[in-house]
């Protein structure tokens, strides 16, 4: 979802769940010649309507408007409150009742948030629509070919969870269904009945091989046979693309055989049209999203801190409400087909954050796991520095005054392109 920065004649509006008001703010450029801290705009709201009416600049009693539209969201303009002009009267402020397409907004935990998100197809229905059409990944950075496996060569499978082959209870559940209960036959044993010991059939839906690999919503998991020669190489427990050199993923632990390749930095295919991402997420931003949520309820924690593979921290990151419904875009000139001047209102989840540098991850205790209060995020460096790119992007969307909270940075990842 493409959303451009703030900028000459902007708006932005800001509704969170079961709160009565929305935040509005419109960029009001000056006129030349206006006297200094004279108001000479006019701000108009509609029920789907934000406009601007500027007065003529030749003096006379004719007035320019520029306007946006926003069918997903109903503004009440009777119930405009506060309005403040800032910023040398260029930035205009006002709280309006509003509510998005007549839906009761209300707030969801991390878990229910990430499994309502609206993704184009979930993880189970892309593996089932993908059954025997092969499997083909490649590196996103130089293209080189990671896994190229034809049709009835691969199958691939779908993880319960992310973490699924390396924690427990999952681990136990894995090393249960892999080895049969061989590799300790009293602690599989169901509560000490014998007759089934060491008589389990092996599972080999969890069992990565050179003809079958395993996804979750953000990773894939194959065999090392799975990959094609010299494709990859590692450094310590990372697997890093044998062309460019660019971290892809690491080693499952516990399990050298098994890697994790990340899906935010290799291209994966099956017999679909278009790539695993694709096909599954409206955007990257989307894909961010969910790999946040995932990992904030998982470790509990509304505070994150992403860093690559090699343990360096790059960014905090620390989500405010569970989510929020936004619409930005430009007030286009009056004149223009009204067709031009819609933007549509998206969900997205807000967050501080904070990038790290060498001197900030060294003397701040959330960046080196002093405080027990923050998660942490392993993941490839690409993956790291695109969701600092996104969330600086995001910044640049709000009026400046808005952009920052103390020593944090405000931005937002959008969970859907629409409500």
């Amino acid at each position: 979802m493409k959303i451009g920065e703030w900028h000459e004649r902007s708006f932005f509006i800001e509704l969170k769940p079961r709160a009565e008001f929305a935040s509005l703010f419109v960029d009001c450029p000056p006129h030349d010649g206006a006297k200094e801290g004279a108001c000479s705009d006019v701000v108009r709201v509609g029920e789907h309507w934000v406009v601007l009416e500027e007065n003529s600049e030749s003096g006379e009693e004719e007035t320019h408007s520029f306007r946006a539209r926003i069918d997903d969201l109903s503004l009440s303009p009777e119930s405009i409150c506060a309005p403040t002009w800032t910023d040398n009267h260029r930035l205009f402020m006002c709280k309006v009742h509003a509510d998005a397409s007549n839906l009761p907004l209300v707030p969801k935990t991390f878990h229910r948030l990430a499994r309502d998100m609206t993704t184009t197809t979930d993880l189970e229905e892309f593996v089932e629509a993908s059954s025997g059409g092969g499997l083909y990944v490649e590196c996103a950075g130089c293209g080189a070919k990671l896994i190229e496996k034809k049709p009835g060569d691969c199958s691939v499978g779908a993880l319960p969870s992310e973490d699924f082959l390396e924690t427990s209870p999952g681990g136990d559940f894995y090393c249960r269904d892999t080895c049969g209960a061989q590799c300790d036959p009293f602690k599989h044993s169901h509560h000490g009945d014998r007759t089934v010991i060491g008589t389990q059939e092996r599972h080999d839906e969890w069992t990565p091989r050179k003809d079958y690999a395993l996804m979750s919503n953000t990773t894939i998991v194959v065999h090392r046979e799975t990959m094609m020669p010299d494709a990859v190489t590692f450094e310590e427990k990372m697997a890093v693309c044998g062309a460019c050199n660019q971290p892809l993923g690491a080693l499952v632990k516990n399990h050298a055989s098994f890697i994790a390749l990340h899906d935010s930095v290799t291209t994966i295919r099956t017999n679909q049209p278009k790539s695993y991402l694709e096909t599954r997420f409206c955007d990257m931003a989307q894909f961010f999203a969910l790999l946040i949520l995932g990992q904030c309820e998982a470790q509990s924690s509304l505070k994150l801190v992403i860093r690559s593979l090699d343990k360096t921290p790059h960014i905090l990151v620390w989500l405010l409400d569970s989510y929020v419904v936004l619409a930005s875009g430009d007030l286009v000139d009056g004149r223009e087909p009204a067709s031009s001047a819609n933007c549509p209102a998206f969900p997205a989840i807000k967050m501080l954050y904070k990038v790290f540098d060498a001197n900030t991850a060294a003397s701040d205790p959330r960046a080196n796991g002093e405080d027990a209060s923050v998660g942490l995020m392993d993941v490839p460096l690409g993956c790291a520095l695109k969701i600092v790119e996104l969330l600086l992007q995001s910044s640049h969307t709000l009026p400046p005054a808005c952009r920052s909270v103390g020593q944090f940075y405000v931005g937002f990842l959008n969970i859907s392109d629409s409500i």
